[in-house]
């Protein structure tokens, strides 16, 4: 009767996959954080934005002639 054939993994491939997956979750932590930082200044700025608008519209309604 003939022995099974039995295919071994080496042991050293873990190493390279740690170092993959560390690189994907730091390259994902860093897009989250650059998203939140953008989400977080267009809140800031948005409603400076609108007021302006409210000004200037204010503004061309006083102007005589308008």
């Amino acid at each position: 009767m003939k022995q099974p054939v039995v295919i071994k993994q080496g042991g050293g491939g873990t190493g390279i996959g740690l170092v993959l997956a560390a690189l994907i979750l730091g390259g994902a932590l860093v897009y989250a954080v650059t998203i939140w930082s953008n989400t977080q200044k267009r809140m800031i700025e948005a409603p400076k934005e609108a007021i302006q608008k409210g000004v200037d519209i204010l503004k061309k309604a006083i102007q005589p002639g308008s």
